[in-house]
């Protein structure tokens, strides 16, 4: 029975986890500048143009006032670069 609902929580937890990451992402001008910045440093490439686009449509996000929009997009951002 305990095993039973260990194994159900630890499956809960990991449907929840990307969820719970993407609420990390803040998405104000500050975020978005520094992941300007950072794109910038990339080589180019397809991970950076690929940045490049998800950071162009937070920003497109941000302006019409759809956070929830924009932290998906900003966090696909980072998830780009860090891939390098």
């Amino acid at each position: 029975m305990i095993l039973k609902s260990v194994a159900t929580l630890t499956f809960i937890v990991a449907l929840a986890g990307p969820t719970l990451a993407q609420t990390d992402v803040i998405c104000d001008t500050a975020a978005i500048t520094k992941a300007e910045q950072q794109i910038g440093q990339i080589p180019d490439g397809t991970k950076k143009i690929e940045s490049a686009k998800e950071l162009a449509m937070a920003k497109d996000a941000m302006t019409a006032n759809d956070l929830e929009k924009c932290k998906s997009h900003l966090g696909n951002a980072i998830k780009g670069m860090d891939a390098m």
